[in-house]
């Protein structure tokens, strides 16, 4: 796999960025493989997304917020338990909206980053999983996007007895859209 170019971190934000804007990310997913109970390896993948953020908001109890949609969502990781790449994608249907939100009236920060997502789940070429409903919880986030990690109950099948359990994602960092675009189709091309 090529190494994409990183965009620099944002410095610490005071507030959530002001205006409506698309935002490329990656990140890395630490996902246990479980079969038997026993936990048989953690996958480490890679993960990219391409997000369209709204402008922010104040709700009506006070606390400001904005609501994000994953236009896209490409994830790979090599699986020894498979001898093969597991790779993750965005299903062919209506996509649930996610939200970052602030832990407090009358600031941004801290905030809540909540993502939402349906996907679809390939062993090699196989797809072994349909329409999986994905939730990740991030909390304490001063940043989008957000450097803090991001915890997700994504259980799903990979095979007869072998299941992918409770798993975290890394610090997301902001990636340039021609090496988003890259790894996009490197992940594509593994499930042909």
């Amino acid at each position: 796999m090529t190494t994409p170019q990183i965009v620099n971190p944002l410095p610490l934000q005071t507030e959530f960025p002001p205006v409506a804007d698309v935002e490329f990310q990656q990140s890395e997913l630490n996902i246990p493989i479980v079969s038997g109970g026993e936990v048989k390896e953690i996958l480490k993948m890679t993960a990219v997304l391409r997000l369209d953020r709204g402008a922010p908001v104040t709700n009506a109890g006070g606390h400001r917020q904005f609501e994000f949609a994953i236009e896209q969502w490409e994830v790979a990781g090599f699986s020894e338990t498979f001898g093969e790449f597991v790779t993750i994608t965005l299903s062919d249907t209506p996509q649930p909206r996610s939200l970052a939100i602030a832990q407090q009236a009358g600031t941004d920060y801290p905030a809540i980053i909540v993502y939402n997502a349906i996907f679809d789940v390939y062993v090699g070429k196989r797809r072994v999983a349909e329409k999986v409903t994905g939730l990740g919880v991030g909390v304490d986030a001063y940043e989008v996007p957000p450097r803090v990690n991001i915890q997700f109950q994504k259980a799903f099948p990979l095979g007869p007895g072998i299941e992918a359990s409770a798993g975290a994602c890394a610090e997301e960092t902001a990636l340039n859209e021609g090496d988003f675009q890259a790894k996009v189709d490197e992940f594509r091309q593994l499930r042909g």
